[in-house]
């Protein structure tokens, strides 16, 4: 038993390091679309006004943030991946009556739960550069203390929750079923290029369903501070002002974004895996 417990915790710090790995990686090559994304929730300016400013703004201006969002995704994924694994394993020992789904679910709720709120701090920090609000991230840390204090780092946390719970409880239910019957319908092993194709799809259509929650979180991070922001607030504010398409404000870079991401993010998890194997 002492040896199998061994042989699994080596198995979920290799399962941590590669999810970190995967996801600041993703990060660091998709971060000017994520960029793109935050000025097409954040403003009311329009997506073609948008790209054609884009050559003004430089390569420079594009990664605005990209320090905190890549330490933020190391972080945050590396422990989301690791607790996931270990969850896994721990419920199959507790509960093996549970079914594969049940288990996926129930690991990964508890490991974005927790991957999450590590996260957020680093998700403000890397927002308000991106959006403007300050120039760098030394600033964006001393400004973000001095106007709010310790709770303006956690800022949108619920809307955060809202959105990364089922992004990730799908995404991973998606992904795995999606190869399931890719499996099955193939009467094969998948190989690298269908695994990374599965995974940019299970991550896109995601994407695409939790863009409100998205649009809200982003609106939530960069209001100014003192300004009495909530969910349902904000929520109501978009419809009124914007109508029921406002929340859907960039789906489109969104999807883009994190398919290459989903893509990058499960298979490139598993490649790792297999490599550090």
């Amino acid at each position: 038993m002492w040896k199998t417990n061994e042989t699994h915790a080596g198995s979920v710090l290799k399962s941590a390091l590669a999810g970190g790995l995967s996801c600041a990686l993703s990060a660091t090559l998709m971060h000017p679309v994520d960029t793109y994304k935050t000025w097409v929730q954040a403003s009311t300016v329009t997506s073609p006004e948008i790209i054609s400013k884009i050559s003004q703004i430089g390569v420079r201006g594009l990664y605005k943030g990209s320090i905190p969002a890549i330490v933020g995704q190391f972080a945050s994924h590396g422990m989301r991946t690791g607790i996931c694994e270990a969850s896994k394993f721990v419920l199959v020992n507790i509960a093996p009556t549970l079914s594969e789904i049940q288990v996926h679910s129930v690991a990964s709720f508890s490991s974005t739960f927790i991957g999450t709120v590590m996260r957020i701090p680093c998700e403000v920090l890397k927002q308000r550069l991106q959006a403007g609000l300050f120039d760098n991230v030394g600033e964006a840390i001393t400004g973000t203390w001095l106007l709010e204090g310790s709770k303006g780092f956690f800022r949108g946390t619920g809307a955060t929750l809202c959105r990364e719970i089922p992004f990730y409880v799908a995404g991973a239910g998606l992904y795995s079923q999606s190869k399931k019957v890719a499996r099955k319908l193939l009467e094969r092993e998948l190989d690298p290029l269908e695994a990374i194709v599965i995974g940019a799809l299970s991550g896109g259509i995601t994407a695409v369903m939790t863009t409100p929650l998205d649009v809200i979180k982003t609106r939530m991070m960069i209001a100014p501070q003192g300004q009495k922001v909530t969910f349902s607030i904000l929520a109501l504010s978009i419809l009124q002002n914007e109508g029921p398409l406002g929340l859907f404000k960039g789906a489109v870079p969104r999807f883009f974004w994190v398919a290459p991401l989903g893509a990058m993010n499960f298979a490139g998890y598993e490649l790792i895996r297999k490599a550090m194997g």
